[in-house]
């Protein structure tokens, strides 16, 4: 069954919701990123970058390779009323359209596990990112009893259904495919809030090495 951009949209608008500012306030404890240029990499409707727009003075870039979750997310922007502050933009994760070192915050909630080539991916990332700037990229709700609030509703619709985190690889294929890209120095946490990848980028040149 091919992908459904309105489907899907519809279960993060109305199901995945409340994850969203939760996420937001845990990727601002973690970076203490509020200020410059956000890339919502995979960005879906871009509930995850509308919130983090509407938290602090970022400047957010939605990007999503699907034209039917381009136009949702351009509503989006519209009915929030953040045009100044928010785009959206159509292109791929292994070719980000942006400039590089233009990006001081990129994150990315669940995209990560649709990526064919995560190595290339996760270059892409590092060479957009600005100097000091962080990576945010995985998957999950924030919390344990949020987790099995939605896993409970999303399985009333399809008993089969489960977080896509919960069938990642393990950690140390995602730590070779990091390596692969040339980042040395990151983070990959399991926790009550889900699973992620961080890592900063080095103020001292373009390699992490």
């Amino acid at each position: 069954m091919g992908f459904n951009a309105y489907e899907f949209d519809e279960i993060a608008r109305n199901v995945f919701a409340p994850a969203y500012p939760l996420l937001t306030s845990q990727i601002i404890e973690k970076t203490g990123v509020v200020a410059g240029n956000c890339l919502d990499l995979g960005s879906g409707g871009g509930y995850l970058g509308l919130a983090l727009a509407e938290a602090t003075t970022l400047k957010v870039c939605l990007l999503d390779e699907s034209e039917d979750m381009y136009e949702i997310a351009t509503k989006n922007i519209s009915q929030r009323k953040l045009a100044e502050r928010v785009s959206a933009i159509a292109g791929d994760a292994h070719e980000i359209p942006l400039p590089d070192a233009s990006v001081h915050l990129v994150v990315s909630r669940s995209s990560l596990f649709f990526w064919d080539d995560l190595p290339r991916a996760f270059r892409e990332i590092w060479r957009v990112l600005s100097p000091g700037g962080y990576a945010y990229v995985g998957g999950g709700f924030g919390s344990k009893q949020l987790r099995n609030k939605i896993l409970e509703t999303m399985q009333r619709r399809d008993q089969d259904w489960a977080p896509r985190f919960d069938k990642s690889r393990d950690d140390m294929s995602y730590a070779e495919d990091l390596q692969a890209a040339g980042i040395s120095k990151f983070d990959i946490t399991r926790d009550e809030s889900g699973f992620w990848i961080t890592f900063q980028k080095q103020t001292n040149g373009e390699t992490d090495q």
